[in-house]
């Protein structure tokens, strides 16, 4: 095991004051981490740190500057240089190659240009397959591949998936903005909900989602007027959302059972929206929890 990710862990260790070894004590380091750097590193990808998981999946560069800083230091550079200088990579390292010895009439060293000239080559190498590893042809992370929520994803309660957008809400948590993103909505509708409805076919996880009111009327209620309640309320939301352009990532609640499946991104399609419904469309299968901005492009401009 690399030494500077060995001291790493024990620096972690020594700050929050115990050795995490089960769900209860990764889950508390994670929540250490998000409280003082406001970035969210799951449990998953620091089992994986500690050893727990078997995936030989190697910690991005970027995960490593956190946990760098975590414990007090600029990034994972800062922390391999004051522990030997034993840095980690990010990306598999190339097969090992074993050198004859020189013999005694080539005794020769490289110059000082040389030298610069290696050192550039391999720093240009280094970026290039930083820049390469992260994304296959798919657009399945290979480095971290649980930073990509995918289509499918099962979640047990809405505490399982909030948080990962840095959302701790009370109330409301079916419909929570994310943080600074005010374009940008975590959506947990219920599938086929009688008031509601947030219809769809759920054979193919929901291609399109139709969101529409029916409340019910109590008794002694005016029908009329709470049709017309509900004409007035559709018409506000479909003008509101063309014009805001809101993007919703969504979790579908009852859709196979009682727990939540991540259906994607979604927008609301113009063509199939009036103002009697809500047709919202999947604009992506995938969501990067490290680029929420992003999700704004999926947007209808």
């Amino acid at each position: 095991m690399n030494i500077a990710l060995s001291k790493l862990r024990e620096a972690i260790e020594a700050k929050i004051g115990k050795k995490p070894e089960t769900n209860k004590d990764f889950e508390f380091l994670s929540n250490c981490i998000n409280d003082e750097l406001h970035y969210r590193i799951s449990t998953t990808t620091l089992k994986r740190i500690w050893g727990y998981l078997s995936e030989e999946v190697v910690p991005r560069q970027y995960t490593l500057n956190q946990l760098a800083r975590f414990v007090g230091y600029t990034d994972w550079l800062a922390f391999c240089t004051s522990h030997g200088g034993s840095e980690i990579t990010t990306h598999p390292a190339s097969p090992e190659t074993t050198l004859p010895p020189e013999s005694s009439n080539t005794k020769s060293r490289l110059s000082s240009k040389g030298l610069l000239i290696l050192a550039a080559l391999v720093a240009v190498a280094a970026v290039a397959l930083l820049l390469l590893l992260p994304h296959s042809s798919t657009g399945t992370n290979l480095v971290d591949d649980h930073r990509i929520l995918k289509k499918g994803q099962v979640f047990a309660t809405y505490d399982d998936f909030l948080p990962l957008f840095g959302i701790t809400a009370t109330e409301s948590r079916h419909y929570q903005f994310v943080p600074g993103q005010e374009d940008i909505v975590v959506w947990s509708p219920q599938y086929h909900n009688p008031i509601y409805h947030n219809d769809g076919n759920p054979d193919s996880l929901m291609p399109t989602i139709t969101e529409y009111w029916t409340p019910v009327a109590e008794d002694g209620e005016d029908t009329e007027e709470l049709k017309e309640m509900i004409r007035q309320r559709q018409r506000e939301a479909y003008y509101n959302f063309i014009a805001k352009k809101q993007v919703r990532i969504v979790f579908m609640k009852d859709l196979i059972d009682t727990t939540f499946v991540f259906l994607g991104v979604y927008r609301t399609d113009l063509l199939l929206s009036d103002t009697t419904k809500i047709v919202w469309v999947r604009a992506a299968d995938q969501c990067d929890l490290d680029n929420i901005p992003f999700v704004k492009n999926y947007g209808n401009y």
